[in-house]
């Protein structure tokens, strides 16, 4: 395991985003990808898993959190992905709210941020310090290969940034800021792998022959901490609380006191969304 993990918070502040490098090992990488699978096995056999409509490709997910996943909640509560929620929070103990989830496959693309105010820079979201990021694990190469994430720099501070990949590796940890505007799924060309197309509809287009795919198929987990903050319960109160996909999602998110207490163990508080949500 990897203790000594060199984790650029400065770097979060001025651009929004870090990648810290060489969290997994490949091995530990490769036992994720093999519990990715065999969890999306289980959740369809609980009627758990579905693929959002007119997509190019089917992205395979499941409702319920990270924490609800017997195979996966391990990854949400690892040690090294709170050393990195902490520094970057700059905060001990760690609120977490549901939001998380894993999918297997390429999915949407398209620039967007996460926040409440994603348009309007007067908004709450805006004043004062933001309390919530999040850290995406990435079970494949992103240096080299499309399906990866890219960010508008310094957009959780200014209206607009300039788009970059985000170059991470086997084992890398990725943090973002919800305030910063961002897209999943990313297509490298194979003549010019350093051109980013920045229409999610011309990105769409681009055949499989012109992209730079790799063989392992794409996998990525993603997970939500926060400290507690007025943003934080706007958040949950304006978000998740509003949105029919969200709360299905934490209704479907079911785990024994057990958790609670491993969590609690790791000063890990968790809110429960809704009285569903959890035991």
């Amino acid at each position: 395991m990897n203790t000594n993990l060199i984790i650029d918070k400065a770097s979060f502040e001025r651009d929004g985003y870090v990648v810290v490098k060489n969290v997994f090992s490949a091995d530990e990488i490769k036992q994720m990808r093999e519990e990715a699978y065999k969890q999306y096995e289980i959740d369809k056999q609980k009627k758990l898993d579905f693929q959002l409509p007119n997509l190019p490709t089917k992205a395979k997910y499941s409702k319920g959190d990270l924490l609800s996943k017997e195979l996966l909640r391990h990854a949400l509560l690892d040690d090294r992905m709170l050393k990195i929620a902490r520094t970057i929070l700059g905060g001990e103990k760690l609120i977490y709210f549901g939001d998380s989830s894993y999918q297997i496959g390429t999915g949407l693309r398209g620039f967007h941020r996460d926040n409440i105010d994603r348009t309007d820079l007067t908004g709450p979201d805006w004043q004062g310090e933001y309390t919530l990021i999040r850290l995406g694990i990435y079970l494949q190469d992103h240096k080299n290969y499309s399906g990866g994430l890219k960010i508008k720099v310094g957009t959780h501070k200014n209206a607009d940034g300039k788009p970059i990949f985000v170059d991470s590796e086997v084992g890398d940890v990725g943090v973002w800021s919800l305030k910063t505007i961002h897209s999943g799924n990313a297509v490298r060309l194979k003549m010019f792998p350093g051109y980013s197309i920045n229409t999610s509809g011309k990105e769409n287009l681009v055949p499989s022959f012109l992209k730079k795919e790799q063989q392992q198929e794409r996998i990525s987990l993603f997970m939500t901490f926060a400290l507690k903050s007025s943003h934080l319960y706007r958040y949950i109160n304006e978000y998740t609380l509003k949105r029919e996909d969200t709360l299905a999602h934490a209704r479907s998110s079911k785990f024994d006191k057990t958790v609670v207490e491993l969590a609690k163990q790791k000063n890990v508080e968790i809110l429960k969304p809704i009285p569903e949500y959890g035991y």
